[in-house]
C-alpha cells in the first residue's frame, strides 16, 4: 500500500506543477564576456580578459524578477616560449613552453526588469559566486605539432590554483529583436548587454610580467616548475614561469549576448504588440 501511495504521488506531482510551469518563463543565453580588472588587481594584470558565458534563468510568474545562474571561462594571459630540452633518445633541441591564465565564475544572480514591453528594457542586476583562477604550463615537442593535430604535451603540471567567493552588482539593457525584425514573436529572442563590478576575497594568481608601476611595494613570489626527462632522470630541469601575487579580486565586467525565451509570453506589454 504504502508503494503504491509513493507512485501514485510520484505520478500527480506533475499534473499539480503544470499550472505553474504554464505561466513560467525560462531563458538560456550564450554571450561574449569581457573583463577589466580593478584595485591592486590592476597592477599585475594589465589587460582585460575575454571568456564566454551560458546562463539559464526563470523568471517568477507574474513579476518582473528573475531568478539565474551564470557559467563564465576567461582567458586573462597566454604566453610561448622556446626551451632547451633533452629528449628521450639523448637528442637536445628546443621545445615550446605555452602558459595558460584562465579563471572561471559561477554566478546566482537576480534580475529585476524595470521594463518589459518596449524594445529596450532595462534592468537591475545583483548576485554572487565562486571564483576558481588557475595557471597551467604545457611542453610540447614543436615537431610533433607538426605532425599531429593533437599533440600530446612532453609535460603537463598547474603552477597556481586558488578560489574566492564574490559579489556582482550592476545592470544592463536588453533589445527585443521582434521589433526590428517583425517575423519573430515577442520576448523570444532578446539580445543582452550586461555591466557589472565584480568585488572578491583575496586570490593567489599568475602575472607573466613584473607591474610597471615602480612605486608599488608588493613582492611577487616565484613560480617555477621543476621537470625531469627520461634521458636524463638524474637531472632537474627548473623553469621560471613568472610571479604570483595575491589582492583582491575586483572586475568591471561587460557581457554581451543573446538570449532565447521559452515558455508562456503573455502578459508581458500585451498592450504595446503592435506598436514601435
Amino acid at each position: 500500500m504504502k508503494n503504491r501511495l509513493i507512485f501514485l504521488t510520484a505520478l500527480l506531482m506533475p499534473l499539480l506543477l503544470i499550472p505553474t510551469f504554464s505561466q513560467a518563463q525560462f531563458e538560456v543565453g550564450l554571450g561574449y564576456l569581457n573583463s577589466t580588472p580593478r584595485g591592486p588587481m590592476s597592477t599585475y594584470i594589465n589587460r582585460a580578459s575575454h571568456g564566454f558565458s551560458t546562463d539559464f534563468a526563470y523568471r517568477i510568474p507574474k513579476t518582473k524578477l528573475s531568478v539565474g545562474v551564470q557559467f563564465a571561462i576567461s582567458d586573462y594571459g597566454y604566453e610561448k616560449r622556446q626551451e632547451l630540452y633533452r629528449f628521450d633518445n639523448g637528442y637536445e633541441g628546443n621545445v615550446d613552453v605555452e602558459i595558460y591564465n584562465l579563471f572561471t565564475n559561477n554566478s546566482a544572480y537576480l534580475r529585476y526588469d524595470l521594463v518589459d514591453n518596449a524594445f529596450a528594457q532595462p534592468y537591475l542586476f545583483f548576485g554572487a559566486g565562486l571564483s576558481n583562477i588557475s595557471t597551467d604550463l604545457s611542453i610540447i615537442d614543436p615537431r610533433e605539432a607538426f605532425t599531429s593535430d593533437c599533440p600530446k604535451p612532453l609535460e603537463t603540471t598547474t603552477l597556481v590554483s586558488d578560489r574566492t567567493s564574490y559579489l556582482l552588482l550592476g545592470g544592463g539593457l536588453r533589445f527585443d529583436l521582434s521589433y526590428p525584425f517583425k517575423s519573430l514573436q515577442r520576448r523570444t529572442w532578446l539580445f543582452d548587454v550586461r555591466l557589472n563590478y565584480l568585488n572578491g576575497g583575496e586570490v593567489r594568481y599568475m602575472s607573466l610580467n613584473e607591474p610597471n608601476n615602480n612605486l608599488t611595494t608588493a613582492r611577487g613570489e616565484n613560480v617555477s616548475f621543476d621537470f625531469v626527462s627520461a634521458a636524463q632522470p638524474d637531472v632537474i630541469h627548473e623553469y621560471h614561469a613568472g610571479s604570483s601575487y595575491r589582492t583582491p579580486m575586483q572586475f568591471i565586467t561587460v557581457n554581451a549576448g543573446l538570449f532565447y525565451v521559452l515558455g508562456n509570453n503573455k502578459g508581458y506589454g500585451v498592450r504595446n504588440l503592435n506598436s514601435w
